[in-house]
């Protein structure tokens, strides 16, 4: 696998270049193949190493496929988390798609492995990282919707989370198989429309 012109947001400067080589393979071979179509003989030669240089970093597929969640999700967190709460409702919510959209062209192989592993992956985090929970901070920022009215129809928040949370994906997802043009920020602003027309119920 050819080197990127920089190292993505989840390589350390400081990991050796066999370690490098095996997270930036594994994240799009996960992403391409899915957890279960991807094997350790995969990454190494999509990273251009042996086995061996891949079980002197991680014991299994398994721990680098935790390793490579927790450093993705944290990371998206913290995109999405700060424009959650901002104080106005329309303001964060288009902070929100803002983030989500600027993770997509930062490294959307990134943001698919999160979305596409969450419900396997979150059991495995530990308990401090899920405490910063994406969908939390999305569903405070849908009660404060409900309370002042911009979210309307809707008898509790989880309905509107879940229509923001699946058009996003699958934004990414169309991105992601070229059906929709890049960059993902160029569509932030129709976006917006179709969350806050979804939430009037």
């Amino acid at each position: 696998m050819s080197p990127r012109a920089a190292p993505r947001f989840f390589i350390a400067e400081s990991d050796p270049p066999s370690k490098q080589a095996i997270l930036d393979a594994a994240l799009t071979l996960f992403v391409k193949h899915g957890l279960a179509g991807t094997n350790v003989r995969m990454i190494a030669e999509a990273a251009g190493y042996t086995n061996p240089a891949m079980f002197k970093f991680f014991e299994s597929k398994d721990a680098l496929a935790v390793y490579l969640f927790e450093r993705c999700y944290l990371w998206l967190h913290g995109q999405v988390a700060a424009a959650a709460a901002r104080p106005e409702f329309g303001e964060a919510l288009s902070g929100v798609v803002d983030a989500f959209l600027a993770a997509m062209d930062e490294d959307l192989e990134a943001v698919l492995f999160v979305q596409d592993t969450l419900r396997e992956q979150w059991p495995r985090l530990p308990a401090s990282t899920r405490r910063r929970s994406i969908l939390r901070d999305l569903r405070a920022l849908a009660e404060r919707g409900l309370r002042e009215g911009a979210v309307s129809g809707y008898a509790s928040p989880d309905i509107p989370v879940a229509a923001l949370v699946g058009v996003v994906a699958q934004l990414g997802r169309m991105i992601y198989f070229g059906e929709v043009a890049r960059p993902a920020c160029a569509h932030g602003a129709e976006l917006v429309v179709a969350l806050t027309r979804l939430m009037k119920g």
